[in-house]
């Protein structure tokens, strides 16, 4: 299939002549002709020809040995022809897809098309195996990703400024009442009293025992920094925020607790070829778009 999509330009080429001269019927059956007379034998390294395309004896291999579940020498005649027959099939049907511009038309043979490609960029990533070094400062830039899952339960307490019921509270009153508020409950004073007293209301952001990944979806990112540094009883400082002032306490917290690199390894080993692929396929992309002209309609953009 490789081989076929690396002739496509020729084969556009040949189609467009043979179009010119005899009309777009002769060009795609033309497809379909035998390979010249003078090409009597299979060139070394190949398996078989198919209209000029080869295909290859390693794949041939791979493939037998993928479908037979063994070694290919352990691979019967019958089991070798039987995925030799499917492979020249695939090629003849690629080749076709390729004539009528299939690719073109259809999105899941595009999808399988650029697949093919991504896994073509990926088999040089893969190729070579990363050092330990290498997955160290992996495993060092992303070490949160290794941790184990944090929790927390908390009230996020809040005094509104602006709008229609606190359009005379200013944020430094909203500060100032909010640094009061602070002083009574690190002093003893009960979550209610001081919520009556000051007027806080509960955000109800966050709800009882809530992993760390759902608070961060649900605090804004000035507050969630703040509370994943507090522990158990603690209050924070007032913060404001764009919603208002706000108090954290948090009434019990469990830390996320960092994996240390040997047991998670192999995950580390995983997820760094996995960056390292999607850096090698944007970097084909880069190339291709740097070679390519690539126009778009007015009023649309990517």
């Amino acid at each position: 299939m490789r081989a076929a999509l690396l002739a496509r330009p020729q084969r556009r080429l040949a189609l467009a002549l043979a179009a010119a001269a005899t009309g777009l019927a002769l060009a795609a059956a033309g497809v379909f002709h035998p390979a010249p007379r003078d090409l009597t034998s299979v060139p070394p390294g190949d398996v078989a020809l198919v209209n000029q395309q080869p295909i290859l004896m390693s794949d041939f291999v791979d493939e037998t040995q993928s479908t037979a579940g063994g070694s290919f020498a352990d691979a019967t005649p019958a089991d070798r022809a039987r995925v030799l027959r499917n492979m020249i099939d695939q090629e003849l049907l690629v080749q076709r897809a390729l004539a009528i511009n299939l690719p073109e038309q259809d999105t899941s043979v595009r999808d399988a098309l650029a697949d093919g490609v991504n896994n073509e960029i990926n088999s040089g990533v893969l190729a070579t195996s990363p050092d330990e070094g290498a997955l160290r400062v992996y495993f060092a830039a992303h070490q949160s990703d290794y941790s184990s899952k944090g929790s927390m339960n908390l009230t996020d307490l809040v005094l509104h400024v602006g709008g229609f019921e606190n359009v005379d509270q200013s944020v430094n009153q909203a500060l100032a009442d909010a640094a009061e508020a602070v002083y009574q409950l690190r002093s003893g004073a009960a979550l209610d009293y001081v919520q009556q007293h000051f007027s806080m209301m509960d955000s109800g952001k966050v709800s009882g025992d809530t992993l760390d990944f759902a608070a961060q979806i649900h605090l804004s990112p000035k507050l969630y920094a703040v509370a994943r540094g507090l522990s158990d009883g603690q209050v924070s400082n007032p913060i404001a925020d764009t919603d208002g002032v706000h108090v954290l306490v948090m009434h019990h917290r469990v830390a996320p607790v960092p994996a240390d690199f040997d047991s998670v390894r192999n995950n580390v080993y995983s997820d760094y070829t996995k960056a390292r692929e999607a850096e090698a396929q944007q970097e084909n992309l880069k190339f291709l778009r740097a070679t390519a002209q690539i126009l778009i309609a007015p009023g649309h953009g990517e």
